[in-house]
C-alpha cells in the first residue's frame, strides 16, 4: 500500500533569523509580553534580549527554546552541486515518540528555474520503489537514514527538491534549492602588448591556448 504524499505539509521557510524588535516597553511593573512566529526549520533557537531603564542601568539574558516534530526530516544537503556530479542526497528522519515508526520517505527533484520534475532524470537507478518512497523504520525516540544516488545533469541551472516522510499520522517535509555549478574553470592572465603605430605584432595567451 503506497503511502499518500499529497497531504504533507512541507516546511519551506528556512530562515535563520526568526524575530527582531528592537523596542519593547515594560509596562508600570516590570512586565514585557511579545509573541512572533518562527521560521520552520527545526532546530535550537537562541533568544537574547537586551534591558536598560532611562538611567542606562542594563541587563542582558539568553535564553533557548527548541522547534520540533514527532516524526522530522533533516536532510542532509550540500550547500551546492556541480554539473556531472555523482552524488547521495541522504536524510535522517528521527522519531520522538514513544513507539517504533515505519513509513516511508520520499525524494523529489524539480528544475528551480521551470518547475518541471526531473526526478527521473537524476535518480542514479530510478527503481520504481524509489519513485514511490524508500521505507524507513525508525525506533522510539531514536532516529535513522535514507539515502538516494543522483546523477546531475549539465542542462539543469538549480535542482529544488523536496525529501517528504509519512508513517501512519506523522509526516514531515522540506524543501530547498540547490545552485548547480558549471565545470568551466574561469581562466584569466594578462599582457603587456607593446606596439608602435604601424606596426603588427603576434601575441600569445599561454594559459589560454593550453586550455
Amino acid at each position: 500500500e503506497k503511502s499518500d504524499f499529497e497531504n504533507i505539509k512541507i516546511r519551506k521557510n528556512l530562515q535563520e533569523t526568526a524575530f527582531f524588535f528592537p523596542q519593547l516597553k515594560t509596562d508600570e511593573t516590570g512586565n514585557i509580553s511579545f509573541s512572533f512566529t518562527t521560521p520552520e526549520a527545526l532546530t535550537q533557537w537562541k533568544l537574547q534580549l537586551l534591558a536598560h531603564t532611562k538611567a542606562l542601568e542594563n541587563a542582558t539574558k539568553t535564553l533557548t527554546t527548541v522547534t520540533q516534530k514527532e516524526l522530522m526530516v533533516i536532510p542532509n544537503a550540500p550547500r551546492f552541486l556541480r554539473e556531472g556530479d555523482q552524488i547521495t542526497i541522504s536524510t535522517k528522519i528521527a522519531n520522538l515518540t514513544e513507539k517504533t515508526l515505519s513509513g516511508q520517505a520520499k525524494l523529489i527533484l524539480s528544475d528551480a528555474i521551470s518547475g518541471k520534475d526531473i526526478t527521473n532524470k537524476l535518480l542514479s537507478s530510478p527503481l520504481s520503489e524509489e519513485l514511490d518512497g524508500a521505507s524507513f523504520t525508525v525506533p522510539a525516540f531514536g532516529n535513522t537514514q535514507v539515502s538516494w544516488s543522483l546523477n546531475i545533469p549539465e542542462d539543469v541551472q538549480a535542482v529544488q527538491y523536496k525529501i517528504l516522510a509519512k508513517s501512519g499520522t506523522f509526516s514531515d517535509g522540506e524543501q530547498n534549492a540547490l545552485p548547480v555549478l558549471s565545470n568551466r574553470m574561469l581562466v584569466t592572465e594578462t599582457l603587456p602588448m607593446w606596439i608602435r603605430s604601424n606596426q603588427t605584432k603576434t601575441f600569445t595567451l599561454d594559459k589560454l591556448k593550453s586550455n
